[in-house]
């Protein structure tokens, strides 16, 4: 294989090439195989790293042409020679885990009774390579491993895609989630920007198919309830109406967002650019409907104090297009870590500095990541369309500071509480959590 393709096109045309390949006995080639195990895990509503793992599952069988044989059925131990090739290539660790316990999943399914019986012919003769059935203290010890389940959810995959002409979407469905796993939109020149600008737009990590449900999981949020306890619902004043501005504190009732916020992919290229793992601080959309006020000029540093760290970045997800006429984000130079700009007492910039910098407009499209550290001054306008901007911000820091997500929440709600929670007459000042933003008091 040509070493000049990337690590994502590598394992594109790994499996473009099975398409012609047979799965060692089975009535459906190697590709057929590996695209009917990743819809069913999509099927499932499984994770991103389970479906990567249902496509690349077999990948130790194509990928080193010299690997030992299991006579006529293909690698030996091939579940460890896949992973250890995702692993070179940069894969998120979840993803290689899981391929290398996939046949572990079938050793420990094979000590159950009955289980033999289901798989294959070819299916069972491999299980003699494989090693059998589990002994008891093997199963116990699996039993154990933290992805235990999603390994057998991913033995389930694997055993019933083997369906001769089944439909299933093609290869090109699964390249965006490869490519984030992989942490290939993030270069060396990127990483250079970011370490000079603390600033970066990567185009399309999320691609158009894949946002249909994003966009239809932010419909759900935005006709919750005000509930007290739960998701925190803020709201402006448009047009002498009440609307709804930001949902906060959500991720632990919506799993498609927790993907996107705390999955492999994002923590992997966050941990890139912090030079360290990082945990979620806080979590928000702004949805900006027509007529939906601006955002003040500001860093986000002075909101985020009183807990004990010092540096923050944010990822904004665009849910839909951003542009100058629905109020898109706005950015200035980005003075560096560490450095505050003069500000007036609200903690929003000073007159003098907003008038002395240039401010450059950031327009996006559904899918796009904007990604920017806690100094860089950032505004945003008036959404004078007559179509939502809806943007997800999602803020981390380094995990060598602490977790302070649950914390920060419970202040918030002390301190400055969605509508539904005020005690009627009493007077909340909104201090570090509505640094610029519309929400009423």
């Amino acid at each position: 294989m040509d070493r000049h393709l990337s690590s994502e096109d590598r394992v594109i045309s790994l499996l473009s090439h099975a398409s012609t390949a047979g799965y060692i006995g089975e009535p459906v080639s190697q590709l057929e195989h590996a695209l009917q195990a990743a819809a069913l895990a999509t099927a499932a509503r499984g994770s991103e790293s389970e479906v990567l793992a249902a496509l690349l599952h077999d990948l130790g069988h194509l990928c080193d042409p010299g690997a030992a044989q299991m006579a006529n059925l293909g690698v030996m131990h091939h579940e460890q020679v896949g992973a250890r090739f995702l692993r070179e290539l940069g894969i998120s660790d979840e993803v290689a885990t899981l391929v290398s316990l996939h046949v572990d999943a079938k050793r420990y399914l094979a000590a159950k009774a009955g289980y033999a019986e289901k798989l294959s012919e070819a299916s069972r003769q491999t299980l003699d390579y494989q090693g059998g059935a589990m002994t008891a203290e093997q199963a116990r010890d699996f039993e154990t491993h933290p992805l235990q389940r999603a390994a057998l959810r991913l033995r389930a995959y694997d055993d019933a895609a083997k369906e001769p002409g089944r439909q299933v979407p093609d290869l090109g469905t699964y390249r965006p989630m490869l490519r984030r796993h992989l942490g290939s939109q993030l270069t060396s020149q990127g990483l250079e920007d970011w370490q000079r600008r603390g600033f970066l737009h990567l185009q399309g990590w999320y691609s158009s198919d894949e946002m249909k449900r994003v966009t239809e999981v932010t419909g759900v949020l935005e006709a919750l309830p005000e509930t007290p306890g739960k998701w925190m619902k803020y709201f402006e004043s448009a047009g002498g109406q009440r609307q709804l501005c930001r949902v906060e504190n959500f991720l632990q009732y919506e799993p498609v967002f927790d993907e996107i916020a705390r999955g492999p992919a994002i923590m992997q290229l966050l941990a890139r650019l912090l030079g360290e793992p990082a945990v979620i601080f806080k979590e928000k959309i702004n949805f900006k409907l027509p007529g939906g006020q601006g955002f003040a000029p500001h860093q986000d540093a002075p909101a985020f104090t009183g807990y004990a760290q010092d540096y923050h970045v944010t990822v904004m997800l665009s849910i839909d297009s951003t542009t100058v006429e629905n109020g898109c984000l706005e950015i200035a130079t980005n003075p560096g870590e560490g450095q505050l700009l003069a500000r007036k007492e609200d903690l929003t910039l000073a007159d003098e500095v907003v008038a002395s910098l240039d401010w450059q407009p950031v327009v996006t499209s559904p899918g796009d990541l904007v990604i920017f550290d806690s100094f860089l001054p950032h505004r945003s306008g008036v959404n004078r369309s007559g179509a939502a901007r809806r943007a997800l911000y999602t803020t981390y820091n380094r995990a060598s500071a602490g977790s302070y997500r649950e914390t920060y929440f419970q202040r918030k709600r002390d301190t400055f509480p969605p509508d539904i929670e005020r005690i009627p007459g009493q007077h909340y000042a909104s201090g570090v959590y509505n640094v610029g933003n519309p929400i009423e008091q």
